[in-house]
């Protein structure tokens, strides 16, 4: 299948640091989510919350220790599809760098071509580049961007 989309990001900081921001919710909630209900962890349904868009569940398929991390949302359950809901998969790629760095790549693929389709993606398009940012704030500089 054809990614939608992909976002790229240069973090200042080693994978392994990168990738445990990710799948750690006590992490995640520094920067990105307002609540999660567990970490990352293949097989669950992990509930997101935000105190601006409510709670969104997000079910975890694979988690390749400091190298992937796929995740499904149902286009309807996130309020981005009105007329049909189906499975969008949201990837996570952590490539090292040589200065010790890493390059995080997030791309979704998934999303119809219909108007619904095209506006859920350009939305969590912004959404994942948003993440990716204030992840990049808060191992950087210990800024909370939200």
């Amino acid at each position: 299948m054809a990614r939608n989309y992909t976002v790229n990001t240069r973090i200042a900081k080693p994978v392994a640091v990168v990738f445990e921001a990710i799948v750690s919710s006590d992490k995640l909630n520094k920067y990105f989510t307002n609540g999660s209900s567990s970490n990352l962890t293949r097989g669950t349904t992990v509930l997101w919350r935000w105190d601006d868009f409510g709670e969104l569940p997000v079910v975890v398929r694979k988690v390749v220790e400091q190298e992937r991390i796929e995740l499904v949302i149902d286009s309807a359950a996130w309020k981005k599809t009105t007329n049909a809901a189906y499975d969008v998969s949201v990837i996570f790629e952590f490539e090292a760098l040589e200065d010790g760095g890493t390059m995080l790549s997030i791309s979704e693929e998934g999303w119809k071509t219909d108007a619904d389709g095209l506006k859920g993606s350009h939305e969590n398009c912004g959404g994942w580049t948003h993440m990716a940012l204030c992840l990049k704030a808060w191992l950087e500089h210990d800024i909370d961007l939200r």
